[in-house]
């Protein structure tokens, strides 16, 4: 179940530019909406997941047989890894947009140098541009499940 909320936030944003990945991204919210209701996941995108990650480590069996067994830790591992990363470049956008280094009690950044080009409203403007295409994603998700809410 923990690998839900990973391929919530990565289905999402693919399924924005491709059809292939939104019935994963549904299958995806589905799942992460009943684990915020404290039910069990019935929709079975992990074992989807894990059959499919193992199938494709086939060639070295080991290796699959490692990962078929010890998946739960492994989506945990890359769970939290992958908002460990998210929250540490956050910081670091924040730290390059307010003080202009990526480091703020250095003055060298290898990223400062090539993002010096661009200014920071075009900064604001991409991930205006982000946030609007997160709304539209789920809203369309919303209209498409003809989900009524109290104030509509």
């Amino acid at each position: 179940m923990v690998i839900c909320i990973v391929a919530l936030v990565v289905f999402s944003i693919l399924g924005i530019g491709s059809a292939r990945y939104r019935p994963a991204a549904k299958e995806a919210f589905k799942c992460v909406f009943r684990m915020i209701q404290f039910k069990p996941c019935n929709v079975q995108l992990e074992e989807k997941i894990k059959s499919k990650l193992t199938a494709k480590l086939m060639k070295a069996p080991r290796l699959a047989s490692f990962t078929y067994k010890n998946f739960k830790t492994i989506s945990w591992i890359f769970t939290i890894a992958f908002f460990a990363s998210l929250v540490y470049s956050a910081y670091g956008i924040y730290n390059l947009i307010v003080y202009g280094s990526c480091d703020p009690n250095s003055a060298t950044c290898r990223v400062n140098q090539f993002l010096q080009i661009i200014a920071c409203y075009e900064i604001q403007m991409v991930s205006l541009i982000i946030v609007v295409a997160i709304i539209l994603f789920a809203y369309f998700m919303i209209k498409k499940k003809n989900i009524k809410f109290v104030f509509e």
